[in-house]
């Protein structure tokens, strides 16, 4: 109990008298000093990882990377923006640009404020890094819309780490294996990856379960049944390089 909250000694005292176990406050504080717990006052709150999951349903996390493209100039360097909710794990917003004006951005930001609504997302913290394309004005859009910002420490990489695995899992699984041209064609692999993280890709942070039917009880998502009465069809996007599978009435 006193490493899963904050409680002091008596709060701890009258949480056991629930499950009728009757002990002192000084026999609480022996027991605590034991195992290495100090009191209230000088014990470590919640860990940035456990505040993300407590809070995961109104974060959403957003990112930017670089995909090297070819264009009629030769090789040049586009910037992909992200946003994507925690508890989820679905994609709001991925969109391309070889050039991340503060005008440009300020917009995304706006379709991730619509996406929420139409989503039924109940943001609160937009969590980013600190890096100098971010406009202010880009906070104020989101103050605006009840959505405080929240910037991770500067290289600390791991305080976003679920759009760092987004970019992983993006890059490994898709555009290391292209070479594109144009940002047409980049904004159209984006999608496609989008759509099948979204609807297709189990993740293993949510029970490898599906972004678009994290909320679905497993009776509706199918259940089981007999392994004869099976039939197993593949969908593959981007032209096979992403492949999906699912169970075909028979």
């Amino acid at each position: 109990m006193a490493r899963e909250n904050e409680w002091g000694y008596a709060r701890i005292q009258g949480e056991l008298k629930k499950l009728d176990i009757t002990i002192s406050k000084s026999s609480v504080a022996n027991i605590l000093r034991r195992n290495g717990l100090p009191p209230s006052p000088e014990r470590k709150g919640l860990s940035w990882r456990e505040f993300l999951a407590r809070h995961a349903s109104v974060f959403l996390c957003a990112d930017m990377y670089q995909k090297e493209v070819w264009t009629f100039q030769g090789l040049t360097t586009a910037f992909v923006f992200f946003v994507i909710h925690l508890h989820t794990r679905k994609v709001i917003l991925a969109r391309a640009t070889f050039s991340p004006t503060n005008q440009w951005l300020k917009q995304q930001i706006s379709h991730v404020i619509w996406a929420c609504e139409d989503q039924s997302i109940e943001a609160r913290f937009f969590l980013r890094g600190n890096d100098m394309l971010y406009p202010r004005d880009m906070d104020a859009i989101l103050k605006s819309s009840g959505v405080d910002t929240v910037k991770t420490p500067f290289h600390a990489p791991n305080a976003n780490s679920h759009s760092e695995r987004y970019v992983l899992s993006c890059r490994k699984e898709c555009l290391n294996h292209l070479l594109i041209f144009g940002l047409n064609r980049l904004q159209h692999v984006i999608d496609c990856y989008a759509s099948f993280f979204d609807e297709h890709r189990p993740h293993q942070g949510i029970g490898n379960r599906i972004p678009a039917e994290h909320n679905v009880d497993d009776k509706r998502r199918g259940g089981t049944m007999p392994y004869k009465a099976r039939i197993v069809v593949r969908k593959d996007f981007l032209g096979g390089l992403l492949k999906s599978y699912y169970r075909r009435a028979a």
